[in-house]
């Protein structure tokens, strides 16, 4: 498993650990993290996939990925009820930054 595919399993982990409860408002954010982590799935394999082709041609999979993740962080960011929330969006950006950190020279986006 490389390490994009480590990092975006450790987000997945850190998002269902943040999820809980039963109300409606928990469905809507299980739904929403079922999203989520299937784009993850999505964008993983991207990077997998373009992981043969010259860094400026991967740009676009890390992007993507990278989008995912900010996306995760978001519906954590309104979905965590839980006493560790803090915890946990503390690991989820440092996870976010490593990622960043691995993307190829050349891919910028903007800090989100």
């Amino acid at each position: 498993m490389n390490a994009a595919a480590r990092l975006s399993r450790r987000v997945a982990m850190l998002a269902i650990l943040a999820i809980g409860g039963s109300t409606a408002a928990m469905a809507d954010c299980r739904a929403d993290l079922v999203a989520t982590e299937q784009n993850l799935q999505i964008t993983r394999a991207g990077i997998e996939g373009a992981a043969k082709n010259p860094e400026t041609q991967r740009c676009p999979a890390f992007r993507k990925h990278y989008g995912a993740l900010i996306r995760v962080r978001d519906v954590l960011a309104r979905c965590d009820t839980g006493t560790k929330k803090g915890e946990r969006a503390i690991q989820l950006n440092a996870s976010i930054d490593d990622f960043r950190k691995q993307m190829p020279r050349g891919c910028e986006i903007s800090k989100q």
